[in-house]
């Protein structure tokens, strides 16, 4: 099956994407697993004596025996005369980069049943063309001829591959991976490239392997006993260490989702641990960091545009995942950020975008780089025929036009500029449109029934508690005098009631006691008025009267108010009439007798110090 292969050449990984031919299209790009458990590969060599080469994990395991036939971080060094001495001879960086390239070339090709069609390769955008010359070089002589880009370019052709991004759209992107960091403002054009705008911005000897660098410090600092003294030709002490580096980058990305993190050290003579939390690390990373962001508003401003200009800000690069990375950059440009989906895998990915060729010019060459030829930097197109390089999809597009989608895989978000889609809708049904208007029309009644009610509820007066028992009757009508109306006296009940009985104050015939009405003192003032008492029927004599001038075995007792109002005015109510012969005290009323309209309770009679069994039947 034919596919596209693109590949990140980086200073600690390297990775490889490939993008399948599926139809007439290209497949969305795929990361190659280059390792046993890791999809990416670390760029580290080791050269035997017999010039054997061993990469990745396989190199990094022979350190522990051979630590001066392993290579590590030689793409920092690539343009420099001065080469890298591995096992004693020495070797150009360039050709360091050149084996590793050709491996995952190779390791690819047997994944996939055969080579692949094209080949992109990315580089810092602040490489010159010295250094990509040096590095074609090299490829051309392990037989690779391959198309450079960009990494910032890479960065936004994977983004804008699940993104809209309209034509004109400006993209600053800041990549910050394991030794290296750019920076770049990119432009897209209606045909769906990027290119550059303005100088990139770059620092070859900063990126994770530093921020690595800083824990290792840190576990150094924490227990300076452990490693004083550590012989650093003993196999056991290297072995040692290079597991303490590897728990330092584990520590490392720990820290860019937890607050805080415990490094064991396991040394031959010592055991231990150190903790670290991300204040720490922010503090100690934090001028490195300040420092790129600088360098990525240099690029900004080199483009000839201000921060609010741009419609995003990209961070890429596995390092870019660090909490303060995307803190500081949005404080210094004053805008949100943005991270890709996959920063580790952005670039490679970006890269096979970019060499798939779109179905309209399926055969179309693509300008190999050589020494020979010039060394354009391409982003979708190659420089010497102008044949379009644009990742494709599945069904044969136009070049101006819109995509189709990918040919499997996930879907891509709507094009910008596609005509909205006519939606129809089937009308709705009459039946439901009835039943719930009648729906909201009793909801209406219901919130217009409870406001009502609610305004118009009557409101009743507190009840009264008087009498002895604590019986509760209605308040008595409001006395409108201005000044209050004594209570009627002994003698002026007697006078209006002659048959009063001696045993209470309002004793009807038989003798039972009633006691008088009494209302709530006021201090507002009132209008006079006279007061009207209520009509009462007459109470039935029972069979045994009581004794006249008798008095009750257990008089009531009333406790005056603790705080008289300076003008009580009670209602006065005047005795009914009734057949008693004697009349009475006068004052207070019998025992349990209360007084009101409505009606009063009368108290059983007394004879000979028992209560009478006859039972009395209530005031009418």
């Amino acid at each position: 099956m034919a596919y596209q292969l693109g590949i990140d050449l980086g200073t600690t990984f390297s990775a490889a994407a490939v993008s399948r031919s599926v139809g007439t299209g290209w497949a969305a790009p795929q990361m190659v697993a280059l390792s046993d458990r890791r999809t990416d590969l670390p760029s580290v060599l080791f050269v035997g004596d017999d010039g054997e080469i061993l990469v990745g994990q396989a190199a990094e395991r022979r350190a522990v025996t051979d630590p001066d036939r392993v290579v590590r971080e030689f793409k920092r060094r690539l343009g420099d005369p001065t080469p890298v001495v591995v096992g004693g001879r020495p070797h150009r960086p360039e050709e360091l980069c050149a084996r590793l390239v050709r491996w995952i070339v190779d390791a690819v090709a047997a994944q996939e049943g055969g080579p692949a069609e094209r080949i992109a390769l990315t580089h810092p955008a602040s490489w010159g063309d010295h250094k990509m010359e040096l590095l074609a070089e090299a490829l051309e002589a392990h037989g690779l001829t391959v198309t450079f880009l960009a990494e910032p370019q890479a960065a936004a052709l994977h983004y804008a591959a699940g993104e809209r991004l309209a034509a004109g759209s400006t993209i600053a992107v800041y990549d910050l991976g394991g030794g290296t960091f750019d920076a770049a403002v990119v432009r897209k054009d209606q045909h769906g490239r990027f290119s550059l705008q303005g100088r990139p911005e770059g620092l070859d000897r900063l990126g994770g392997v530093d921020f690595d660098q800083v824990v290792f410090d840190h576990v150094v600092e924490g227990l300076p006993e452990a490693f004083a003294g550590l012989d650093d030709t003993d196999p056991a002490v290297l072995a040692a260490v290079a597991r303490l580096r590897r728990e330092c980058t584990e520590a490392k990305e720990a820290l860019s989702s937890d607050t805080e993190v415990s490094v064991p050290v396991l040394l031959p003579a010592f055991r231990g641990a150190v903790r670290m939390h991300r204040a720490e690390f922010s503090d100690a990373i934090r001028e490195q960091v300040a420092e790129t962001v600088e360098a990525l508003r240099r690029a900004v401003g080199s483009a000839g545009l201000a921060p609010s200009a741009l419609d995003a800000v990209l961070l890429v690069g596995g390092s870019s995942r660090v909490p303060l990375v995307g803190q500081l950059v949005s404080e210094e440009l004053g805008r949100p950020v943005t991270v890709d989906t996959d920063p580790t895998h952005a670039i490679a990915k970006g890269a096979a975008l970019a060499v798939c060729p779109v179905s309209a010019a399926p055969d179309a060459p693509v300008t190999p780089v050589s020494p020979a030829v010039g060394l354009p930097v391409l982003v979708g197109t190659a420089a010497a025929s102008g044949a379009t390089a644009t990742f494709a999809m599945s069904a044969p597009v136009n070049e101006a036009g819109p995509f189709d989608g990918w040919a499997h895989g996930a879907p891509p978000r709507p094009q910008v500029g596609a005509p909205a889609p006519d939606w129809e809708y089937d009308e709705e049904p009459p039946a439901k449109r009835r039943a719930g208007l009648m729906v909201g029309a009793g909801a209406a009644a219901a919130v217009l029934a409870v406001v009502g009610a609610v305004l118009l509820w009557p409101t009743a007066e507190p009840a009264v508690t008087s009498g002895v028992g604590g019986l509760n009757v209605a308040p008595p009508a409001a006395v409108t005098s201005a000044e209050a109306v004594p209570p009627p006296t002994t003698e002026e009940t007697a006078a209006s009631d002659p048959t009063a009985a001696s045993t209470g104050g309002g004793a009807r015939s038989g003798g039972a006691a009633v006691t008088p009405r009494t209302t709530r003192p006021t201090t507002r003032p009132v209008t006079p008025r006279p007061v009207v008492p209520a009509p009462q029927a007459p109470a039935p004599a029972p069979q045994n009267p009581a004794p006249q001038n008798q008095v009750p075995a257990n008089p009531p007792v009333q406790n005056p108010p603790q705080n008289p109002p300076q003008n009580p005015a009670p209602d006065p109510v005047v005795p009914d009439p009734g057949p008693g012969t004697d009349p009475g005290t006068g004052g207070t009323g019998g025992t349990g007798g209360t007084g009101g309209t409505g009606g009063a309770s009368a108290s059983p009679p007394v004879v000979d110090g028992s209560p009478s069994t006859a039972a009395v039947p209530p005031a009418g």
